[in-house]
């Protein structure tokens, strides 16, 4: 086609209409499904937008003054503790899996067993949760804490693994020799070499399952019933139970901060991530 011919021409001799053409359909697709929705949300937290959509014109603080109560403040710190027994839960987990594909298996065995740890996931994510709603049921801890935990690990799991191993694939298995050359044990060797290189594994991991797992709403709410409430379901509960989409908006610009200060110190912490 000319109009394509045209455009590939101008993208070798101009590099800008290149990264124009490179980045212009995800800029659109985050423009509309993301940045928009999140320019809306921030307008009905500070009471611009009004009832039925009206603006208002005014500018206001009282919504965030309310998203600071105590009761919304303990489902904000509830949250905190839920993403973070997920994410260690998963890390004790993942890593082991990840070390032995990664390190111990024979190089032939290793697509399938990464593939063996996929397939699962393929299930829909619905239908898994009904089956652990099922194995809960018969070992009699549905609508509680604990079986809220397995079930974010279980779902969590394979974020943790895929990156762990990635991670750890990496490393030169000459290194490790040259440790138990110089004398090092076993789990020095682990400690000082295997764990140190794999921290942008475990960086990577912590922030795939962290961020999504503070915000759950699905496990929580068919788990944990209304035992457990979190920051999904408390928004749930604002926007559509009792339609305050003003306090939801605030409640949901705040859960954002404070993911992205979370990020931001964790980032600071292991330095620049490099898988």
């Amino acid at each position: 086609m000319p109009s394509v011919d045209i455009l590939l021409d101008l993208a070798r001799k101009n590099r800008y209409v290149l990264v124009l053409l490179l980045l212009g359909p995800p800029l659109i697709y985050l423009t509309i499904y993301f940045f928009a929705p999140f320019l809306i949300t921030l307008l009905y937290s500070i009471g611009f937008v009004g009832s039925r959509g009206a603006i208002t014109g005014r500018v206001s603080i009282e919504f965030y003054k309310q998203a600071f109560r105590w009761v919304y403040l303990k489902v904000f710190y509830n949250s905190l503790i839920l993403a973070s027994l997920t994410t260690i839960g998963c890390f004790l987990l993942a890593y082991p899996v990840a070390y032995f594909i990664a390190i111990k298996a024979p190089s032939r065995w290793r697509n399938p067993l990464i593939v063996s740890v996929i397939v699962p996931y393929w299930v829909d994510f619905l239908l898994r949760t009904y089956a652990l709603m099922n194995i809960f049921s018969m070992l009699g801890i549905m609508f509680r804490y604990e079986a809220v935990v397995i079930g974010m690990i279980y779902d969590y799991l394979p974020f943790m693994i895929l990156p762990l191993y990635a991670s750890l694939e990496k490393i030169d298995k000459s290194l490790l020799e040259a440790s138990y050359t110089l004398g090092a044990s076993p789990w020095k060797t682990f400690l000082h070499v295997t764990l140190s290189l794999s921290k942008p594994g475990i960086a990577a991991g912590t922030i795939l399952v962290f961020v999504p797992a503070i915000g759950e709403f699905v496990v929580p709410a068919m788990i944990g019933g209304v035992s457990v409430t979190t920051i999904g379901t408390l928004t749930w509960d604002l926007f559509l139970k009792f339609h305050d989409w003003w306090r939801g908006a605030a409640v949901s610009v705040l859960y954002i901060a404070v993911v992205l200060a979370a990020l931001a110190i964790y980032m600071k912490k292991v330095g620049e991530l490099e898988i």
